[in-house]
């Protein structure tokens, strides 16, 4: 009974001390530790990480505008752990509170660096614009630099180059040294552009990086200086000095693990396991690739993913292990292609925002000559009142009239483009849409070596309906099957009419049971319409074959051309059936 007391008195007394602390924290306080965080976010993780979970726990008590800030620095904190969903949700929140003009550049700059990683790349060129839009409404020059540092991240991450060095000039002659970390970070980014573009000789390249390094780490910034090291090991990869290369890994990797930064570790690793291999340090160069082969099935992953399986095929194939060798080559070839089709999306993102930016620029100046215009038309008026009315009607009817054959046009547009998608009849995925789509599932399916299944049906004898009541009931019966078909399938799955009577059902992640089921429901439904509302009374039936993806699949040919011979194979044990193999 005492422990008990003792222990309520010590509960209690904990509780009304910690309220006390939390009270006597002033606002001053509060802010005095997010300035600190401010400089600490980026050299002492630990420190920042423990400050932010202390802020959170007096997140009651403090101003709109800490609140932010401690949002943005939560996001930063988020980021560098690779968890870039919880980013940009943390900084909606900060959004919601209606943040100044440099605290939105911040979020606007964070919530790009988040979405990159997710293939996000419409939100990404749309917040691209928005910060590109408000530069030069600023005063501050601060804000200005801030700004485009951030566009100069931005444009690094979708690999344009050009761009970072062109907003690099811009940067350091705005700055003049003045902000050390806008400069430190400018350096970084422009060495990093160098590299990648290639263009210049590879000891100046290195002492880029080396002067990066160097200023970065008198100013106190050395997760940005973990940068340039990494830079330098890459240069001296790319030129094959892999023992130097090995000693600089290591030393950026030693720097990074204290800001627990995944995306760059995970990287590191990579590189690592074919910096031994080239050693012949078989082992070590295995150890590493496993490392990354552990990883979660990412899109900010792929490129580490790939690099490690091309080590393990190749430490595979040294050691006689043949077929590992090829599961793995399979596996780097499969991430290969979802790189090369990010790399698609990214770039028509990319031209689609600039097309759109283009465009709305014409529109403005064409505003701007109309507004010109309608000033002249209204000084006119003061002399030619009936002969300005009548210009100024003419001009209004032909406006009106461009602007519906503008809007008209565009509808077409987008009619027409989903028109050559879609096939008239049923309204379903013609083949081509629908294969191309298909194809882009199996390349996810492979990359993540899950199941994919394929449904190949076809009406039987179908001639003889034609024949016996016209084409128009025929249009009518497939009508009736692709809605059966569409009223059975999930959103994941891909509906197709492949031509004539044939059609396909292309399911990714699904195993061959499931389509099974699904083609057997299907067969049934089919077998069940009510043909009478055709106005001639018959029965529809139809043929189905079934496969799923193999070991050995590089593509969907295969499966395909599996499920058309279980097709036939229902075709010749008489019809109306499903066979799978």
């Amino acid at each position: 009974m005492l422990k008990a007391l003792n222990r309520l008195l010590c509960t209690t007394l904990f509780i009304f001390c910690t309220a006390v602390s939390a009270d006597d924290v002033s606002a001053d306080d509060i802010d005095q530790k997010l300035d600190l965080l401010d400089v600490s976010i980026l050299k002492d993780i630990d420190t920042s990480s423990a400050t932010i979970n202390e802020l959170f726990g007096l997140f009651d008590s403090l101003s709109r505008q800490q609140k932010i800030r401690l949002y943005i620095f939560e996001s930063v904190r988020l980021i560098l752990a690779g968890k870039y969903e919880n980013a940009l949700q943390t900084l909606d929140k900060a959004l919601f509170l209606n943040p100044n003009d440099e605290q939105l550049t911040n979020i606007y700059g964070y919530k790009i660096s988040a979405s990159i990683p997710l293939k996000r790349y419409e939100d990404a060129f749309s917040l691209l614009e928005k910060s590109l839009a408000r530069i030069d409404s600023f005063q501050d020059n601060s804000i200005k630099i801030s700004s485009y540092v951030r566009l100069m991240n931005t444009y690094l991450d979708l690999d344009k180059y050009d761009e970072v060095l062109r907003l690099s000039k811009i940067v350091f002659t705005l700055n003049q040294g003045q902000d050390s970390k806008a400069h430190c970070y400018a350096m970084v980014l422009t060495s990093s552009a160098q590299l990648s573009l290639h263009q210049i000789p590879y000891l100046e390249q290195l002492q880029l990086f080396e002067d990066t390094q160097g200023y970065c780490q008198q100013n106190n910034f050395p997760l940005i200086a973990a940068m340039a090291i990494k830079g330098k090991a890459t240069v001296e990869f790319e030129h094959h000095h892999y023992q130097t290369a090995e000693g600089l890994f290591l030393k950026a990797l030693a720097a990074y693990q204290p800001f627990n930064f995944e995306l760059e570790i995970n990287n590191i690793y990579a590189y690592l396991s074919e910096v031994y291999f080239q050693l012949q340090q078989f082992q070590q160069a295995v150890e590493y690739a496993e490392l990354v082969d552990k990883l979660t099935n990412e899109p900010n992953n792929y490129k580490a993913k790939q690099r490690a399986y091309n080590v393990l095929s190749m430490v595979a194939s040294k050691r006689g292990q043949f077929k590992v060798a090829y599961q793995y080559h399979v596996q780097s070839h499969a991430i290969g292609m979802l790189l090369i089709n990010d790399k698609k999306v990214k770039e028509t993102a990319y031209q689609v925002a600039k097309f759109d930016n283009a465009e709305k620029t014409r529109q403005l100046n064409k505003l701007a000559q109309d507004q010109e215009m309608l000033a002249k038309e209204r000084s006119i008026m003061n002399n030619e009142k009936s002969a300005s009315f009548m210009f100024s009607t003419v001009l209004t009817g032909t406006v009106a009239f461009l602007s519906l054959l503008l809007a008209t046009a565009w509808m077409q547009r987008n009619q027409f483009r989903k028109q050559a998608q879609i096939d008239l009849l049923t309204g379903l995925l013609n083949r081509g849409t629908g294969e191309e789509k298909a194809e882009d599932e199996f390349v996810q399916v492979l990359a993540r070596g899950g199941q994919y299944s394929v449904i190949v049906i076809d009406l039987d004898l179908f001639k003889q309906i034609n024949d016996s009541f016209g084409h128009g009931t025929g249009d009518w019966a497939l009508k009736k099957v692709a809605e059966v078909i569409t009223a059975n399938t999930r959103s994941t799955d891909i509906a197709s009419r492949m031509g004539g009577e044939e059609f396909a059902i292309f399911m990714p992640f699904t195993t061959i049971e499931l389509a099974v089921e699904l083609a057997k429901k299907i067969r049934f439904d089919i077998e069940s319409i009510d043909t009478r509302f055709s106005g001639h009374q018959f029965t529809i039936t139809a043929s189905f074959g079934v496969s799923q993806i193999t070991a050995d699949d590089l593509s969907l040919d295969p499966i395909i051309n599996r499920a058309d011979t279980a097709l036939y194979k229902a075709k010749s044990e008489g019809r109306n059936k499903v066979v799978s193999l």
